[in-house]
């Protein structure tokens, strides 16, 4: 019989298992690592474009959170897998509600320095899931190079879309069934799959209309793909362990290519959260051409508004017209509304932020600080999944 050492045993984790002998403990420091995922999470959801599940994988906790999520959809509870994500969901729901309009301003104003934090914060769960993969064969190359083509796929996606498809209540379900994968699936975010498919405003809007009529396939599209998703990526992770991690790793890496932090354009709800100064300054920073004349805040509300809509009338922009015919619009909201129009419209021409020495090094520092705050929190990490070469040892 083949002896193994005793430290080697502890990264073991056999297939057969019971389900719900994991989460294996609840110390301090794994409750602290799992509220610390549950904020990256939520915080990664206010981002369009990237994924809260790459922040619970580079955490160390993805196998955890799809066994605990696939275990109670098939109503198979154990405490451990509801305190886990219950403390998981408390402190991601709560780093959206709390941190949203903080993580708006500084998408805002630094978006640089944020995209380079989420980055490195991505990068620092590679090494974990590379020791999980050990020794790297030629199936774990192929499945990373598939996991890193499909996220090259997606963002290719975005920039190929033509015309938006169909907006009816099938949509709706497939849009729900799709933005559930923000909540499994690594890499992919739901609200970045949704704009490229041109449902976002819809599927968004109808929760402030309180729609029924979408809001409701919506929901169960989104139940389904969270059910179904969590229980086919259980099994692969159990029987398929090491080609599944490495798509996952290839996802993760892959994902990186969507967060480049240099020109990144404003977000529309980061737009919509800034005074009249703050986007006047922020467009005359870039150049933009197109601007609407500062409004004299001496003069009143009506003769404000006609000064944009002779200024909508000179530049021929029908958008920002339509949107002054709006009732009991006030002048402060008329001239948001129009330099946002034309931060958007010129952002492509003008918008694009140079590659300067004082962004490149804030770049930099962003991915390092990033990548060492999960690289350190994962590293005590065991590796969650059983390989052929732990199989050995057994």
């Amino acid at each position: 019989m083949t002896k193994h050492s005793p430290t080697r045993a502890t990264l073991i984790v056999p297939t057969n298992t019971p389900s719900t002998a994991s989460p294996a403990s609840f110390g301090l420091l794994r409750l602290a690592r799992t509220a610390l995922a549950g904020v990256l999470m939520g915080t990664a959801n206010l981002i369009p474009g990237v994924s809260g599940g790459t922040m619970v994988l580079a955490m160390g906790l993805y196998q955890d959170f799809i066994d605990s999520v696939a275990d109670l959809t098939a109503f198979r509870f154990s405490w451990r897998r509801i305190v886990f994500l219950g403390v998981l969901g408390a402190f991601a729901v709560a780093a959206i509600v709390l941190l949203a309009k903080l993580i708006l301003f500084l998408l805002f104003h630094y978006s640089t320095a944020m995209f380079a934090l989420f980055i490195g914060l991505t990068l620092g769960g590679a090494p974990t899931l590379v020791r999980s993969l050990r020794p790297v064969r030629f199936d774990v190359v192929i499945a990373t190079a598939v996991g890193g083509l499909l996220m090259i796929a997606i963002l290719l996606l975005k920039y190929r879309q033509g015309g938006g498809l169909p907006h009816n209540m099938m949509m709706d379900f497939i849009s729900g069934v799709i933005g559930a994968t923000t909540m499994v699936l690594p890499g992919v975010s739901g609200s970045y799959m949704l704009l490229v498919l041109d449902q976002y405003d819809r599927v968004v809007g109808s929760i402030d209309d309180r729609d029924l009529m979408i809001i409701v396939p919506v929901g169960l599209g989104a139940i389904l793909g969270i059910i179904g998703l969590s229980n086919v990526l259980k099994l692969l992770l159990h029987r398929f362990a090491r080609p599944t991690i490495g798509v996952l790793l290839g996802i993760l890496l892959g994902s990186i290519i969507g967060l480049w932090p240099f020109g990144k354009e404003p977000g529309e709800k980061a737009l919509e959260r800034r005074s009249p100064a703050e986007l006047r300054s922020f467009a005359e920073g870039r150049q933009l051409p197109g601007l609407p004349p500062p409004l004299d805040e001496t003069a009143s509300d009506a003769d404000r508004l006609a000064a944009l809509r002779s200024f909508a009338e000179k530049q021929q922009t029908p958008e920002i017209l339509a949107a002054l015919e709006a009732e009991g619009l006030k002048a402060a909201d008329a001239e948001r509304l129009a330099l946002i129009h034309v931060i958007r419209k010129n952002w492509a021409q003008r918008g694009r932020s140079s590659y300067s020495a004082d962004k490149v090094v804030i770049a930099i520092l962003g991915v390092i600080v990033g990548f060492v705050v999960t690289f350190t929190l994962a590293r005590g990490q065991p590796v969650p999944m059983k390989t052929p070469a732990s199989a050995q040892l057994e």
